[in-house]
């Protein structure tokens, strides 16, 4: 079991940057653009999705020039269906382009595996009509066999700027296990993660090229730590 599962993931990693190493360094291209000209770069996603734009932020080796879009209520901290449900609803999309005070110079990368729920579907469109570049981090091959649940019948990927795939199966889980019915070993966070770091990098590394400073978060624990990371929440955060 151990290495089987070790070797679907080496093989969704080594197809992931076979085919999306391209697009990831047009889109970090793009972002650095939008923040020389005062954008801002936002990451969000719902449910188990969040965890990837929270790989993003606030973290070791993080970049503090990067906004999280994660309220409780879409992430399961509160109720397992909670962020199910609200995902559908296409008019929350309105109180998150609200609350966060999205405008036309700003990027948004939009993380969702299925990439067929109301919400981040018309997010997408709502930050595309106000003049935003939108990026959609979503599993191909999967969105592409089921239907949409927007009103216009289009899934995210069909909406955005950009699209990363995750290279993920039908599903997202990888694994047959003896005496479970169904699949397990998702990829699609195995692949988030690394996705995010790598992006992450290559932002710094282009950041550095245009003359700016990356602002790159050190863990809290080694010392100095808290201090440099002070200086950076003061001027990203007004924290």
């Amino acid at each position: 079991m151990e290495s089987i599962f070790y070797n679907k993931v080496i093989e969704i990693l080594d197809i992931f940057i076979k085919t999306q190493s391209e697009m990831l360094e047009t889109i970090a291209n793009e972002i650095v653009e939008k923040i020389q000209k005062g954008g801002r770069f936002f990451v969000f996603g719902t449910g188990h999705s969040h965890m990837v734009g929270e790989e993003f932020y606030a973290r070791a080796g993080g970049l503090a020039c990067i906004q999280l879009i994660a309220p409780m209520e879409l992430t399961l901290g509160e109720h397992p269906l909670k962020s199910t449900q609200i995902e559908r609803i296409a008019d929350y999309a309105s109180v998150i382009m609200l609350q966060y005070g999205l405008k036309e110079n700003d990027i948004i990368l939009i993380s969702s595996n299925s990439g067929r729920n109301s919400m981040p579907i018309e997010l997408a469109i709502k930050c595309k009509e106000l003049g935003m570049s939108v990026i959609a981090f979503t599993n191909l091959k999967h969105s592409k066999s089921v239907t949409s649940r927007h009103s216009s019948k289009q899934k995210l990927y069909e909406v955005c700027d950009y699209v990363i795939d995750n290279c993920g199966e039908i599903g997202d889980a990888m694994m047959q296990v003896e005496g479970a019915k169904g699949k397990m070993g998702s990829s699609s966070s195995i692949v988030g993660m690394f996705m995010a770091q790598l992006l992450s990098m290559l932002l710094a590394q282009n950041l550095a090229k245009a003359g700016i400073e990356p602002p790159v978060f050190l863990s809290a624990n080694v010392d100095d730590g808290d201090a440099w990371n002070q200086e950076i929440m003061k001027k990203y955060y007004n924290i």
